[in-house]
């Protein structure tokens, strides 16, 4: 069975920085920690996202200067949402189902863990969180 990896956020709001018109996104400061994030996303089998998160970051990571832009825009993405209708990023497809389900049936067999981004419906119990 996978593990999951939860990155739970109070807010998501991917912006452009005024002054350059980069995208931002908060980023560990100490080096040794901004490997171990990257090694956790870009080792994951898939990325579970809610519908919000997943606008926020469809619409700013896939053409940003930023050190999650490729392993995000290779990544497998799942998206949680019973409003979604269709995904544009590539890799991406939509589970509009139970939520704790859906995570349930990916964690259900296989290696690697899945990247949880958010607290989704499931409150996290999928993960662990109470």
């Amino acid at each position: 069975m996978r593990g999951c990896s939860c990155t739970r956020w109070t807010a998501f709001s991917p912006t452009r920085a005024p002054s350059t018109g980069h995208f931002c996104f908060g980023l560990p400061v100490d080096p040794a920690d901004l490997k171990q994030k990257i090694g956790v996303y870009q080792g994951a089998y898939s990325h579970i996202l809610g519908r919000a998160v997943y606008e926020g970051m469809a619409g700013a990571l896939p053409t940003a200067d930023h050190p999650f832009t490729g392993i995000m825009n290779a990544a497998r993405k799942v998206v949680s949402s019973r409003t979604l209708r269709t995904a544009e990023w590539a890799n991406t497809t939509i589970a509009a189902g139970d939520t704790t389900e859906e995570i349930d049936n990916l964690r259900l067999g296989g290696d690697g863990h899945i990247v949880i981004w958010a607290a989704l419906a499931s409150g996290g119990r999928s993960c662990g969180w109470t």
